[in-house]
């Protein structure tokens, strides 16, 4: 793992491919130009962190202020008794702060299940689909959920709806018409001030043209201003130029 990491942070200095900002919060006059360009590097290195070690992860949480960056990261891997590399994590740790010149907190939250996040939801069923269809994906995923009913659940908050929506063709099914679109759903999609939709997507390209998985995850919370917080394992690592913090906090 360490040499996959290391040809992956190699890369940084010359990122390629589309970046997306998931989120970020810049304190006002600070460099703006500086934060984006670090922004992008950061989606970079993320990106080839993972991707060699066939886990899932979403788009990086971006919080900025004068003195440090927050990175949060939500991640899913299928084999449930492995783990990340301690010092491949420390390595991606000193590496993120040399590219924002200040301390970087970052933060690796494991799920235990795919659709927890909408975006790692995206991307496992589009890992899926290169080896079966559509429907049994669909039915896979359905089938390691359980509705919550109004009144069921202690839990501050909860999932009450999943949307999935495929775009394309694929080379697991019969021959379709070049605009095919496929959809589930499960549970509720009910607006309400209590209620919190998360959406995220995943681009693929087979033989037979271009696929997008779309995701919609309807979360409920007890409370109106609740913000929802669905993890397993928090992994908090604070970098400085003079030392390295690791904690682990399990909730």
């Amino acid at each position: 793992m360490k040499d996959i990491l290391s040809n992956g942070l190699a890369k940084y200095y010359l990122p390629n491919g589309n970046t997306q900002i998931m989120a970020h919060n810049f304190d006002s006059g600070m460099n703006t130009t500086h934060n984006l360009h670090a922004t992008r590097h950061t989606n970079t290195l993320i990106n080839q962190f993972f991707e060699p070690i066939d886990v899932l992860a979403s788009k990086p949480i971006i919080d900025v202020t004068s003195t440090t960056v927050t990175v949060t990261v939500f991640y899913y891997m299928s084999d449930t008794q492995s783990a990340l590399n301690n010092n491949t994590i420390n390595a991606l740790g000193e590496v993120l702060s040399n590219v924002w010149g200040q301390a970087v907190e970052l933060r690796l939250v494991k799920l235990h299940y795919p659709y927890l996040n909408s975006d790692i939801l995206a991307a496992f069923i589009m890992k899926n689909l290169e080896t079966d269809r559509f429907e049994r994906v669909i039915n896979k995923i359905f089938g390691i959920t359980t509705p919550v009913v109004s009144g069921e659940s202690n839990l501050p908050s909860h999932i009450i709806g999943i949307k999935i929506r495929l775009a394309g063709r694929l080379v697991t099914e019969p021959s379709r018409p070049r605009m095919t679109v496929q959809s589930a759903q499960i549970g509720s999609f009910k607006n309400s001030t209590r209620t919190i939709i998360e959406f995220g997507q995943c681009t693929s390209v087979n033989k037979k043209g271009a696929l997008t998985v779309q995701v919609w995850i309807s979360q409920r919370s007890t409370t109106p201003t609740h913000k929802i917080l669905i993890s397993i394992l928090f992994i908090f690592i604070l970098y400085k130029q003079e030392h390295i913090l690791v904690q682990i906090l399990y909730i």
